[in-house]
Parts: structure tokens; sequence; C-alpha cells
């Protein structure tokens, strides 16, 4: 990794860097895209707003509703479970952060 050059440091050996709303996670396994995971997240907790599960200000109204999402449409969230598993769970959940993500973050890091 001796080529890389800007970012933060996250973690050990894991470093977020991108231009605008682009962010890849590089580390020893290659690179994630945060910011497809970020967009996946955001998209998800949108629609949980819209179907009444998650309040205005961002609690949790029906926590079995959260879980069922994401049970039920793993395809959806593709790019935040290859991002978990590949070492930027901690850069997602800077990004958006909540109750809500958190507790979506932690069910895909499970499934």
């Amino acid at each position: 990794m001796g080529d890389y050059i800007g970012g933060d440091k996250v973690g050990r050996d894991k470093y977020v860097g991108g231009s605008g709303a682009v962010f890849h996670v590089t580390n020893n396994e290659g690179q994630v895209d945060v910011g497809a995971a970020v967009a996946e997240l955001r998209s998800l907790i949108a629609q949980l707003g819209r179907d009444g599960a998650i309040a205005p200000d961002g609690s949790l109204i029906d926590p079995g509703a959260v879980v069922a999402a994401v049970q039920e449409q793993p395809g959806r969230l593709r790019a935040l479970a290859t991002a978990v598993a590949g070492g930027a769970k901690d850069a997602v959940l800077s990004i958006v952060q909540g109750g809500v993500a958190s507790l979506i973050v932690a069910l895909v890091s499970r499934a």
C-alpha cells in the first residue's frame, strides 16, 4: 500500500479515500465501494420512513419491520453487505449515523 496518497485511516490497514460522494475503502483484499453501500442504506432508511417503520426524527417505530425489510430483500443490500464484509462498517456508519443505520448494518453483518 505504499502508493496510497490521501484519505483517512479508518482502522488497521483500512483507508477511506474518494472525491465527492464516491468513497472507497482499501484494505488487503482490494477496494470496497462505500458510496454504493451508503446509497443503499439511505434508500432503505427512506423507504422504511415512507412505510411508517421509522419516525421523521429517525427513531424506530416498528423494529420488526426493519428486521423484515433486511431479511426479505437481501439483494437490495448487496453493496452494503460487501462493504461490511470487506471491513468498511465503520466508514459506512460514519457517513450514515443513527440507530436505524446501526441496526441495519448489524443485521447485514449477521447475514
